[in-house]
């Protein structure tokens, strides 16, 4: 795991300083996870959920000068170089279904997949689709639905586009729309307004909701933060 400062978790830049997607630990122990902050960034103490995945009709592939299948095309895709650095693609349709990868960087049509990644089965322009999956480029969790795939909570403030580090494991504070009573009680995304958590419900197990952790002091009232710890994925 690797290490960063206090200041580093708490730091918010318009360029990255670390790889996204990097995990890290500060010496309290607390564990962090590096994101982008896509649209409408996010609110100090905000759930952050992975952005919309894109889906891609129609790709081709092709091999770098050691035969590996590292390159996915769409011609004329429009992308923004580097946009998908760090993230993940399927093959989910037509020639090599079911092959999958990570993306190390992009032109504006073509996929550059990291060599350990290389596809086994190259793809067909006729018949192979692919979604690309974006775990680290975060916005704020949705309203209502309790299995959102949280990625982590923000501890300060991002705008959009800005980089920064997640909580994911540890103690911190969470922005909750109703009080979470009584101490120990876990808590869920849900609530009626964007990023916001609300309280678990005892019957409700991982198939029902996503639990984030779990309550150390109440919020004195609801849209305020509470101190947590949080557990994500847990």
């Amino acid at each position: 795991m690797n290490q960063i400062t206090f200041q580093n978790a708490r730091e918010v830049t318009t360029a990255p300083a670390f790889a996204v997607g990097q995990q890290a630990q500060t010496p309290d122990g607390n564990k962090w996870v590096y994101v982008s902050a896509s649209t409408g960034g996010l609110a100090k103490g905000s759930v952050g959920i992975p952005a919309t995945a894109t889906a891609v009709d129609l790709v081709s592939s092709s091999t770098d000068a050691l035969g590996r299948i590292v390159f996915i095309t769409k011609a004329s895709a429009g992308w923004t170089a580097g946009e998908f650095i760090n993230d993940y693609v399927t093959v989910d349709d037509g020639t090599g279904v079911g092959q999958f990868a990570r993306i190390m960087d992009n032109t504006s049509d073509t996929l550059q997949l990291y060599p350990e990644y290389a596809l086994t089965t190259a793809l067909s322009v006729a018949d192979s689709d692919i979604t690309i999956t974006k775990p680290f480029h975060v916005v704020k969790a949705a309203i209502t639905s309790k299995k959102q795939n949280a990625t982590g909570i923000a501890q300060v403030a991002f705008a959009a586009g800005d980089f920064g580090f997640l909580l994911y494991d540890g103690i911190g504070v969470v922005l909750a729309g109703a009080s979470l009573t009584p101490i120990g009680s876990n808590f869920t995304t849900g609530d009626d307004t964007t990023g916001q958590v609300i309280l678990g419900v005892t019957a409700e197990g991982p198939f029902n909701a996503q639990n984030l952790g779990t309550v150390l002091v109440v919020n004195a009232a609801a849209d305020q933060l509470a101190t947590v710890r949080v557990k994500v994925n847990s």
